[in-house]
């Protein structure tokens, strides 16, 4: 892609968001309930999805994948062998501390 393409790109993604925005808050400070703390926060998390959503692409767009089917076999296989190594050293299952403390608070509230 040319430099011009990625601009156009990026600038259509922008401009359907906040038309997205636009039509949810028509008249926008008076309906934003958010702070400018809050708002910060959600444009810098959208820039963030933004900018792994290209990477991804450039990345996907760079590199030769194997195939799916390859791929699939491989997640499979270590799936199993996580699933086999969890069988073999953790056999009554993995135990959470907050289970014990979820466990006096059904039976506090038990008493009641």
């Amino acid at each position: 892609m040319t430099r011009a393409e990625w601009i156009l790109l990026i600038a259509g993604i922008i401009y359907i968001c906040l038309i997205a925005v636009a039509f949810k808050y028509p008249r926008t400070r008076e309906n934003w309930t958010k702070e400018k703390k809050q708002t910060a926060q959600i444009l810098m998390s959208a820039t963030v999805f933004l900018m792994l959503f290209f990477l991804l692409w450039y990345v996907s767009y760079v590199i030769d994948w194997p195939d799916g089917v390859l791929v699939t076999f491989w997640v499979c296989v270590f799936a199993f062998v996580g699933l086999v190594l969890v069988g073999i050293f953790a056999p009554q299952g993995i135990k959470l501390r907050f289970e014990k403390q979820k466990e006096t608070k059904v039976a506090d509230d038990d008493d009641d």
